[in-house]
């Protein structure tokens, strides 16, 4: 794992973030029964991230990260 932040270059710390969450469009076409527009919408979800302490970049993170020295 890089520890590095991409933007700046400080020190990437465990973290977490609410993730984007979608709700289901109506159909693109009147009488359409497949392709549908979703949009941004309900109520998010908590994930691990990383974030800079400097900056306050952060990125998901792949794997669960351990949160105060786990």
């Amino acid at each position: 794992m890089d520890d590095a932040c991409k933007k700046c270059g400080g020190a990437m710390k465990p973290g977490k973030a609410i993730a984007q969450t979608y709700s289901a469009g109506t159909p693109d076409f009147p009488g359409d029964r497949h392709g549908m527009t979703c949009s941004p919408g309900g109520p998010g979800k908590l994930v691990d991230c990383l974030k800079c302490e400097a900056c306050g970049w952060s990125v998901a993170a792949l794997e669960p990260v351990a949160q105060g020295g786990e």
